[in-house]
């Protein structure tokens, strides 16, 4: 059982003692747009709230702020949570005040509740039984809260008289407010703690988290600090010009949160972003300068900037290279600007990125949409079957290898064909195609690899042969010469010179020629002229032995002076001892 309805005909605080008075059990819920809020109510009781999705109750915190144990002691028991409530890792540590802590966290809920006053056109529903496990966190059932819904019903009417005089001086909690005038000396101590954070780095949601009041008494604080104008609400230009102060001063962490407090009032404040990019670029911060590159490109887009909002993106996959969002942004633009070239290009890429963070569905996609507009495309086949492979869809990556390794084929380019068809059969060991193709490559490549090797033998044979007979023609060309030179000579020896002298110069020349070019026609013509001259002075030298001894045996001396070819020395050394003999004989005649 329960009931429900909408707050414009039934006002929260009616909800709410309707409750009380009939000390119901159940789960009240207010909804307005898109944000929700849970109140778990048990005997018309307020035992405990769960705020909207976005946000969450800071318990350490609320200990914090409570003085409920110290800052060490928080940060210890932070580290224990793990399945515990907060609660629990103090009690293990056994040096917190409990009666405060719980205190302060009933205080926190009863602002939060008292908070969904403020919804004016939200609409509720009321669920009668207990509430199930684990809705409603279990620290706030561990303090045992216990909060009379009479109570909150009051302070909330108190706070909704001031509200429109809050409202009217602090228009949202993103508003950021800097000190105008300088607080004289019977301010109250609240306003010096207000003043004291507004930097140009907070806006008034942070004040909340940071300063140790409640959201209505630090709203209240505001307002009256802005309605006597001590305070005043800064622009984004402002905070720009705080910044470059800052920057000045070489204090770049304040400069870079002045600079995101002046994006979150005005996102589309250009100046400001481009600023903050710097400096984080500056300070080495890539992943959050590829962020506000990111969204600088999304604000130029809207802009009607796609030149521009290219730039951004760019720069952003600069910082971080696989930024998924960046490319996809970029491959959109070039898909819209219809760049077939650039839009493959970036959708290569985007997928690449996809692919690297194991976004392997996705990636496919990319490659199948790429594919629709281009089906020749080697790299997007290549791609394409690489992923597939990793999705382990063998016979999908075998069809896409396959249809490259046709396409090789056709083009004869048969070294690209036969690894196409080898990664085919790898991934696919019954493919029948891919193994009769293998074998038919191979075979021809190993009968082309024979006839490479016989005409390299050939070659070879006929180069031999023919530096063989150049080398043969020049050694007869030389002797040929060699041999015209010698004839001359002995011819000018003769002419000149005693004819023995001559002779025997004449038949060292040729044997000169015979010894030098061995092998060669006018090497054997020198030889057949040797031994021609030879066996002529030696039957002359056994003659003239006979009657002149003496001048035969000189004769024979000038002979042994000459170096007899190998073939001619058997031949001088038989014709040297007959005459020697004939000299021998001739002399002891006389």
């Amino acid at each position: 059982m329960g009931f429900a309805g909408e707050l414009t005909t039934i006002g929260l605080s009616e909800v709410f003692q309707n409750v009380a008075f009939n000390r119901l059990t159940g789960v009240l819920t207010v909804s307005e747009r898109d944000r929700k809020a849970s109140v778990y109510l048990e005997e018309g009781t307020i035992r405990a709230f769960r705020p909207e999705s976005e946000r969450q109750l800071d318990y350490v915190q609320i200990a914090e702020r409570s003085h409920a144990a110290s800052s060490d002691t928080l940060r210890q028991a932070a580290r224990r949570l793990r399945r515990r409530t907060l609660r629990e890792a103090l009690r293990a540590i056994g040096t917190f005040d409990e009666d405060r802590f719980d205190a302060a966290v009933q205080a926190a809920i009863k602002e939060e509740v008292i908070l969904l006053f403020n919804w004016r056109e939200a609409s509720f529903v009321f669920e009668e039984g207990r509430a199930q496990a684990n809705v409603f966190d279990k620290e706030q059932v561990d303090c045992n809260i216990s909060l009379d819904p009479h109570v909150v019903i009051v302070e909330a009417a108190r706070r909704v008289d001031e509200w429109d005089a809050i409202s009217h001086q602090v228009r949202s909690e993103t508003d950021i407010f800097l000190p105008a005038k300088p607080l004289d000396e019977h301010a109250p101590a609240a306003w010096r703690d207000v003043v004291a954070h507004l930097d140009g780095t907070r806006d008034v949601r942070r004040l909340f988290e940071e300063l140790p009041y409640g959201r209505f008494e630090v709203l209240r604080h505001v307002a009256a600090l802005s309605e006597q104008g001590l305070i005043v609400r800064a622009a984004p230009a402002q905070l720009c010009a705080l910044a470059r102060t800052a920057e000045e001063g070489k204090d770049l962490d304040r400069a870079v949160r002045q600079l995101e407090a002046a994006l979150t009032m005005d996102p589309a404040h250009l100046e400001a972003r481009q600023e903050l990019i710097r400096l984080y670029e500056r300070a080495g911060r890539r992943a959050e300068a590829a962020g506000e590159y990111k969204r600088l490109g999304q604000a130029q887009e809207a802009a009607g900037d796609p030149t521009g909002a290219l730039e951004s993106y760019g720069k952003a996959t600069g910082l971080v290279p696989y930024d998924v969002e960046a490319l996809e942004r970029i491959a959109a633009i070039h898909e819209a600007k219809k760049d077939a070239k650039e839009s493959m290009r970036a959708g290569l890429r985007l997928a690449e990125a996809l692919s690297t963070q194991s976004l392997l569905d996705d990636a496919l996609e990319v490659y199948k949409r790429l594919l629709a507009n281009d089906q020749e495309s080697v790299i997007l086949r290549e791609s394409l079957a690489a992923t597939y492979i990793k999705l382990h869809e063998s016979k999908l990556a075998a069809r896409e290898l396959l249809f490259l390794a046709r396409r090789a084929w056709d083009k004869k380019d048969f070294d690209r064909a036969l690894n196409y068809y080898r990664n085919t059969l790898a991934v696919d060991r019954d493919c029948e195609e891919a193994a009769k193709r293998i074998a038919e490559i191979e075979r021809t490549r190993h009968d082309a690899r024979g006839r490479r090797r016989r005409r390299r033998v050939a070659f070879t044979l006929f180069t031999l042969l023919f530096a063989c007979g150049l080398w043969q023609g020049t050694r007869e060309w030389f002797a040929a010469e060699s041999l015209h030179e010698a004839s001359r000579a002995a011819l000018g020896g003769l002419v000149r010179r005693d004819a023995d002298d001559a002779v025997a110069e004449a038949i060292e020349a040729y044997a000169r020629v015979h010894r030098e070019f061995p092998w060669t026609v006018g090497a054997e013509r020198a030889g057949e002229t040797v031994r021609g001259l030879l066996l002529d002075q030696l039957a002359s030298i056994r003659v003239e032995a006979q009657q002149e001894p003496a001048e035969a045996e000189k004769r024979l001396s000038r002979l042994a002076r000459v170096k007899w070819p190998a073939d001619l020395k058997g031949l001088w050394a038989e014709g040297r001892d007959r005459a020697l003999v004939e000299i021998a004989k001739n002399r002891s005649g006389n």
